[in-house]
C-alpha cells in the first residue's frame, strides 16, 4: 500500500485548487491535503495546526493556524506565485528563513524564466506553470521532493541519534574510573580522557597525549615488552591485555593495566586501536606488601636468635619499605639497637657517629622513645624542620640527621600483650616517598609478626639458658649422688663392722678411685706412734707401682706431715719442690687429713693425677675430706669393735623394749581410728538431726509468719500502730529465721549428700535480671547503683534455676550488704562456648588478705564478736561454694580492704547429671524464697521497699 503525502496547497483560487486535486488523484497520489488561502495562514499552519481541505475561507484558515512547531508534519507545499498577500517568492524567502526544509513546490500562471531562477534561488524545491500541469508533471515533481525531503530528515534524523549517542559515550568516558584511550595508528594521535591524564599528573593543558609521550612514560623495562605485545595484536590479533609502569608527574612509577582492540578494515588491516587503562598500584602495592610479609614471616620464623633475625628483618625493609631502618628493643630497662639497615652506603659513618655519640635514652624526647614508652605508632609524613629539633639533642645532632635528608618517617611499636618489647622506626628520604596511613598498617603488620617472633627469641634463650642451668645442676647433681653412693658404699662398709682394717681401707680407696673422675690413683697414709711418722698403709688405681713416697715422708717439714699436723686439705699442683724428691712425679696430688673426733688425726688420705694439674676441684676436696672422715670412722671402729660386740647385748635388749612400746602405739592407733568413725557417725547423725528439726521448725515458722501477714492485712478490725509494729516485728524476726532453718537446712544437706540438682533449660540472663530487679529496692535503699554488663551471644544454658538464683541472691545481698556507697555489678560473659562466667563485684569494705582463704568456712565470718557490725551466720558463702561445686563449677574472690570484692562464678553452659545429686526436669517456674536471703535485716528491706509482695 502506497505511503500517504502530506500535501498544504496554497492557493486563493478554489478552481486551481481543485484542479490540483483532481491531478494527484488521476497520478494515483494517496494524498492528504490541507488548505491556505494566503501567506499569512500559510506560515501559520507550516508552524503550527493543520487545515482541513475544507477550510476555504481566509478567516478559518488563520483561524485553525498556530505556532509552535519547529518543522511542519506537511511532507509538501504547493504554492501559488500570486496570493493576495503577496507573492510566492517572499513566502519561499520566509518559510526558508524560518529554517524550514519542507519541499516547496511553485505553481503560477504567467511568469518568466528569472522568476523560477528566483525562486530556486531563494530554495523553492520545483517550478510548474499552470499551463503545463498535468498528472505526469505535478507526479513527477511531487514525488521527487517528498523522497528528497524524506531522505534529508532520515539523514538529520540518523545525524541527531548519532551526535547524541556521542555525547553519552562522552558523558561514560568522563565518569568512567578507567583511563580511556584511542589511538590513530596512520598519524599516530591518542585520544584520552581525563582519568588518563589523572593517572600520568598531566592535564590536557600541559600535553597531547601521542604515541612517542606514552613511550617516554613507560618505565625503561617495559618498552620492549609492550612494544611486542601491541605487535604481536596488531599483527596476529593475539589478546592486548599488559600490565606495566607509567611515570607519574610526582616521579613515582604507577603499575597500570591496559586492554585494547584493533579496529580493522575490509582487508583486515588495522588502522585503529581503542581501549582501557587501570591504575592497579594500590593492588600492586598490597600484594607486594603481602610478598614481603611473607618473606618477613618466613625470615621470622626461621631462626629463634631474635638479634640476627631483626637485624636481617632490618635490611628487608630496605628498600620496599624504608630507605633506613633502625631496631630497638628494650632488654632490663635498656635500650639496644639489634639492627640497623640503610640504602645509602654513605650513612655508614653517620649512624657509626649517631650509635656512638647519641645513643637514645628510653626517657629521652626521641621519637622512638616516646613510641616504647605509649605503645601508640607515630606517624609524619612530612618532616619539618620544627620536629627535627625537637627530636635531636644539639646542633651537631641535628645536623648529622638534617644531612641524611629524612623526609618522611613512621615508628611502630613491638607490642606483646599490651607491653611494648622495641620499637621498629622506617625513614623516607625520596620526596616522592611520603608515608600513608597505608604504609602505617603494613608496618604495624610487620612489627606484631616481629614481636611475636622476639618474644619466642627471648623465650627460647630463657629456656636454652634455664635448660643450661638445669643441665649443669644435673651434673653438679649426678657428680654428687656418685659422691653420696661412694659415702653410702663407706657407710656399708662400717654397718658390716669388718675386723679386717687392711681390707676395709683397701676398699675405701678402690671406691675413691672409682667415684672422683679426675681421680687415677688412691692411697692412704696411717700415722705409727712408734716411728713418729706416717706409714704408707694400702694403694690403688692407675700405676700406683711408680709411687716412691719414702723420700716425701719427712716426719717433720714432708708435705704429708704438714697435712696431717694442720689438719687442712692441700692441692699440690705440676712438679713442684714437695714432690721432686719423687722419682715418677704426678701432675697434681690432693692430700686431706684422716680426722677422728674422738681420736684426733690419724693419717692422710690422697688422690692424685699423672698428667692434668687441674684434674681436681672443690666438690673433690669436699668429698675427699668426707672420706677422710668416713676413713677415720672406719679406723676407729676396727679399734673399737670389741667394744661395739659389747654393747650388742645391750642393743638387743633395748631392741625389745622398742618393739614392745610400738605394739602399744599401735593399740593407741587403732584406738583412734575407731574415735574417729565414732566422730563420722555423731556427725552424719547431728546433720540428720538438723534436718529434721529444721523441716519441724519450718511447719510453725510459716505458720507464725502467714497469721502475722493475715493480721496486717485484716481491713474491718484494724491494728493499732503499737499491735501493728508488734506484728511486725514478729512477721520479720519470723522470716530471718525461716531463712536461718533453711540455710542450716541446706548445710545439712550437703553434709549429709543428699541435696540434688533439678536440671533444666532455661535463659540465664533471664535469671540474672529478675533476681537484680528482686534486689534492687535494697540497693536503692542504700543508696548504691546495680548494674548488669551482659556480654553473653547465647544465654540457654541447662542448670538448677533455683539454687543459682540462690547463689545469686548470697553474692549480690553479700555485696550490698558490705557496701555503703559507690555500685555493685553483675557481669556475664562466655569464656568458650561450653562455658561461662558471672562475676559479683562491689566497692565495699574489702576483704583482708589473711581473711581470704577462711571465708568460704562454714559458720566464719570476719567479725566473729556478739557486737558485730553485720548481721549473718556465715553459712552464706560455705553453701555458695557447696552448690557451684555441685554444678561442676569453681568460685574465686578478689578483695583488697577498702576497695571492694570481686565474686567469679566459672559454670559449664550445660551442667553433665551424673548420678547422685542430680535430678533432671522439665522447665520449671520458681520464685525467689526466704531461704535465699542471707540475712533477716536484707528480708526487712527488700519488706519496706515492696510492702505487697510475698517473700515466702
Amino acid at each position: 500500500m502506497e505511503e500517504i503525502i502530506n500535501i498544504l496547497v496554497v492557493e486563493d483560487d478554489e478552481v486551481d485548487r481543485m484542479a490540483v486535486s483532481r491531478a494527484l488523484k488521476k497520478a494515483g497520489i494517496s494524498a492528504e491535503m490541507a488548505v491556505a488561502v494566503d501567506c499569512k495562514s500559510a506560515l501559520k499552519a507550516l508552524l503550527g495546526d493543520d487545515l482541513s481541505e475544507n477550510d476555504n475561507s481566509s478567516s478559518e484558515a488563520t483561524a485553525h493556524a498556530n505556532t509552535a512547531l519547529s518543522e511542519p508534519s506537511f511532507d509538501c507545499v504547493l504554492l501559488d506565485y500570486r496570493l493576495p498577500d503577496g507573492d510566492g517568492l517572499a513566502l519561499v524567502q520566509s518559510v526558508r528563513g524560518a529554517g524550514l526544509k519542507v519541499p516547496l513546490v511553485v505553481l503560477t500562471g504567467q511568469g518568466d524564466e528569472q522568476t523560477a531562477v528566483d525562486l530556486m534561488k531563494a530554495g523553492a524545491s520545483d517550478y510548474l506553470p499552470k499551463s503545463k500541469l498535468s498528472p505526469e508533471t505535478i507526479s513527477r515533481s511531487v514525488r521527487n521532493a517528498v523522497r528528497l525531503y524524506r531522505a534529508q530528515k532520515e539523514a538529520a534524523s540518523a545525524q541527531e541519534r548519532l551526535r547524541e549517542s556521542e555525547e553519552r559515550y562522552r558523558l561514560v568516558l568522563e565518569g568512567s574510573n578507567d583511563g580511556i584511550w584511542d589511538w590513530d595508528l596512520m598519524t599516530h594521535a591518542i585520544y584520552c580522557n581525563d582519568r588518563l591524564y589523572e593517572i600520568t599528573g598531566l592535564s590536557a593543558d600541559e600535553a597531547d597525549v601521542s604515541y612517542d609521550l606514552v613511550c617516554q612514560l613507560l618505565h625503561p623495562a617495559d618498552r620492549m615488552r609492550i612494544s611486542q605485545a601491541v605487535a604481536a595484536h596488531l599483527e596476529d590479533n593475539v589478546e592486548l591485555d599488559v600490565e606495566f609502569r607509567l611515570l607519574h608527574r610526582s616521579g613515582e612509577y604507577r603499575y597500570c593495566m591496559a586492554r585494547g582492540k584493533a579496529w580493522r578494515d575490509a582487508q583486515g588491516r588495522p588502522f585503529r586501536m581503542s581501549g582501557v587503562i587501570s591504575d592497579i598500584t594500590e593492588r600492586k602495592r598490597a600484594e607486594e606488601s603481602l610478598r614481603f610479609l611473607a618473606e618477613a614471616s618466613a625470615l621470622l620464623s626461621a631462626s629463634l636468635d631474635y638479634e640476627k633475625t631483626l637485624d636481617r628483618l632490618a635490611r628487608l625493609a630496605v628498600p620496599f619499605l624504608a630507605d633506613l631502618c633502625i631496631v630497638d628493643i628494650v632488654e632490663d630497662g635498656v635500650v639496644r639497637r639489634m639492627g640497623v639497615a640503610h640504602a645509602d652506603p654513605h650513612w655508614k659513618e653517620q649512624m657509626q657517629k649517631l650509635e656512638d655519640f647519641y645513643s637514645p635514652d628510653l626517657n629521652g624526647t626521641h621519637p622512638a622513645m616516646k613510641v616504647i614508652r605509649t605503645g601508640d605508632a607515630a606517624l609524619v609524613s612530612e618532616v619539618t624542620e620544627e620536629e627535627l629539633m625537637a627530636a635531636t639533642r644539639n646542633a651537631e645532632h641535628w645536623q648529622i640527621v638534617r644531612e641524611m635528608g629524612f623526609k618522611s618517617y613512621m615508628i611502630v611499636p613491638l607490642l606483646v600483650r599490651g607491653r611494648a618489647l622495641g620499637a621498629i622506626s622506617l625513614v623516607s628520604t625520596q620526596q616522592s616517598r611520603c608515608y600513608r596511613p597505608t604504609d602505617l598498617a603494613l608496618a604495624e603488620e610487620l612489627a606484631r609478626r616481629a614481636a611475636l617472633s622476639l618474644e619466642n627469641g627471648q623465650l627460647y634463650r630463657e629456656t636454652n639458658e634455664t635448660s643450661e642451668n638445669l643441665r649443669q645442676a644435673i651434673l653438679i647433681l649426678g657428680e654428687q649422688q656418685q659422691q653420696l653412693r661412694t659415702l653410702q658404699q663407706l657407710t656399708n662398709l662400717l654397718n658390716q663392722r669388718l675386723t679386717d682394717l687392711p681390707g676395709l681401707l683397701r676398699e675405701m680407696v678402690e671406691a675413691v678411685a672409682g667415684a672422683i673422675p679426675g681421680a687415677q690413683f688412691c692411697f692412704i697414709m696411717l700415722n705409727n706412734p712408734q716411728c713418729d711418722g706416717l706409714v704408707l698403709t694400702v694403694m690403688a688405681g692407675m700405676d700406683t707401682e711408680k709411687l716412691r713416697l719414702e723420700n716425701a715422708l719427712s716426719p717433720k717439714d714432708g708435705l704429708f706431715s704438714r697435712v696431717l699436723s694442720t689438719g687442712k686439705a692441700q692441692l699440690i699442683q705440676g712438679r713442684s719442690s714437695e714432690l721432686s724428691k719423687l722419682e715418677e712425679v704426678p701432675a697434681a696430688i690432693y692430700a686431706a687429713a684422716i680426722e677422728s673426733v674422738q681420736s684426733g688425726r690419724l693419717g692422710v688420705l690422697a688422690i692424685g693425677h699423672w698428667d692434668d694439674e687441674n684434674a681436681f676441684d672443690e666438690e673433690d676436696r669436699n668429698l675427699l675430706v668426707a672420706v677422710g672422715e668416713q676413713a677415720a670412722i672406719a679406723i676407729d671402729n676396727a679399734r673399737m669393735i670389741k667394744a661395739l660386740e659389747e654393747q650388742e647385748k645391750r642393743l638387743e635388749d633395748q631392741n625389745e623394749m622398742l618393739a614392745h612400746k610400738n605394739k602399744e602405739l599401735e593399740n593407741q592407733r587403732q584406738q583412734l581410728q575407731l574415735n574417729n568413725l565414732q566422730l563420722l557417725e555423731a556427725a552424719r547423725l547431728k546433720s540428720q538431726f538438723l534436718a529434721t528439726m529444721s523441716h519441724e521448725l519450718r511447719t510453725p515458722m510459716n505458720a507464725i509468719i502467714g497469721f502475722s501477714q493475715l493480721l496486717l492485712r485484716q481491713r474491718q478490725s484494724s491494728l493499732v500502730p503499737k499491735q501493728a509494729d508488734m506484728i511486725q516485728r514478729i512477721l520479720s524476726n519470723g522470716k530471718h529465721l525461716l531463712a536461718l532453718i533453711n540455710e542450716i537446712l541446706d548445710l545439712s544437706k550437703i553434709e549429709a549428700g543428699r541435696l540434688e540438682l533439678k536440671l533444666e533449660a532455661f535463659n540465664l540472663m533471664t535469671l540474672v535480671r529478675s533476681t537484680v530487679d528482686e534486689l534492687r529496692p535494697l540497693a536503692d535503699e542504700r543508696h548504691l547503683a546495680l548494674y548488669i554488663h551482659d556480654n553473653v551471644q547465647n544465654a540457654n544454658v541447662i542448670n538448677d534455676s533455683v539454687r543459682l538464683r540462690q547463689i545469686l541472691v548470697n553474692l549480690l545481698s553479700n555485696g550490698i550488704k558490705f557496701t555503703q556507697t559507690g555500685s555493685v555489678e553483675v557481669e556475664v560473659r562466655e569464656i568458650s562456648p561450653d562455658r561461662l562466667a558471672i562475676a559479683v563485684k562491689d566497692s565495699g569494705i574489702g576483704i583482708a588478705e589473711a581473711e581470704l582463704e577462711h571465708i568460704f568456712e562454714e559458720f566464719r565470718q570476719i567479725d566473729q564478736t556478739i557486737t558485730r557490725k553485720y548481721a549473718g551466720t556465715g553459712l552464706g558463702l560455705a553453701i555458695t561454694k557447696s552448690l557451684v561445686q555441685l554444678m561442676q563449677g569453681t568460685i574465686t574472690v578478689e578483695s583488697k580492704l577498702g576497695q571492694g570484692s570481686t565474686f567469679r562464678i566459672e559454670l559449664p553452659r550445660a551442667v553433665k547429671a551424673t548420678g547422685q545429686g542430680f535430678h533432671a526436669i522439665g522447665k520449671v517456674r520458681t520464685l525467689l524464697g526466704a531461704s535465699s536471703l542471707a540475712d533477716s535485716t536484707l528480708t526487712q528491706s527488700v519488706q519496706k521497699r515492696r510492702p505487697g509482695r510475698r517473700l515466702y
